[in-house]
């Protein structure tokens, strides 16, 4: 009965893993074609082939501890979330370029910033869903935490010049200065990203089957439990003898 109990438990933790993993798998491939621009099929081209984002040195490529220095040198960050086989992301990328130029100049408080989804845990930590996500990261003048909107902005230089020209305050902010522990540049954002590191690093290693990278965790997780579940199980009919 015990082992039942724990091998319906598995099943359902796997549907409840498996769908929403494949459901965003379908978000990303939607966000791909639903994008229209000149270069369409080149961009389809290069993201099959997974060929490397067009770089600007108006761009910081972030990593983990490029990321954590901004945080602290910056009071203003602007990232944009991609992944090399996105085709929007390479339809947009020359887009977001200029407008790192021109914003660069314009606003050069702010740090105009890219991260790749497959490489960094960032990811993770801003629960991204849709490529490629802009997100804004704001801290007061006061200090504390920054406050972190999801840009709603059309991804035209134009526009994203103009949030940051006041622009952002359209947005609803999560987190702030009176918010230390759940945002995603604080201490669930890290958690988030450890979380999202481990599920990469299993991913990397282990599967060889082409499954969603938190799906092949969920499998992992299930089977670890299951195991567990039928080892107590064993180890208390032993003793009750």
């Amino acid at each position: 009965m015990q082992f039942s109990r724990a091998l319906l438990t598995v099943v359902v933790a796997l549907a409840l893993c498996i769908v929403p993993s494949v459901a965003s798998a379908e978000v990303f491939a939607e966000a791909a074609a639903d994008t229209r621009y000149p270069d369409e099929l080149l961009a389809s081209a290069a993201a099959s082939s997974k060929k490397s984002i067009p770089k600007s040195s108006h761009v910081i490529e972030l990593d983990k501890p490029r990321y954590r220095a901004l945080l602290q040198s910056h009071t203003e960050i602007f990232i944009e979330f991609y992944a090399t086989w996105c085709a929007a992301c390479h339809g947009l990328a020359s887009e977001y370029n200029d407008f790192a130029a021109l914003a660069s100049k314009k606003y050069p408080h702010v740090a105009i910033a890219r991260a790749n989804i497959d490489e960094e845990y960032m990811a993770s930590s801003f629960m991204v869903s849709m490529l490629p996500e802009l997100v804004y990261l704001r801290r007061s003048d006061g200090g504390g935490a920054h406050e972190v909107r999801y840009v709603s902005a059309n991804f035209t230089s134009s526009e994203l010049l103009d949030y940051l020209g006041g622009g952002w305050v359209e947005d609803n902010k999560m987190g702030g200065y009176k918010t230390f522990w759940c945002t995603p540049t604080n201490i669930c954002g890290h958690i988030g990203g450890l979380m999202g590191e481990l599920v990469v690093t299993v991913d990397r290693k282990f599967n060889r089957w082409d499954i969603p990278p938190w799906a092949f965790m969920a499998i992992i997780v299930s089977v670890v439990y299951l195991v567990g579940q039928f080892a107590i199980g064993s180890l208390s009919d032993k003793f009750r003898k």
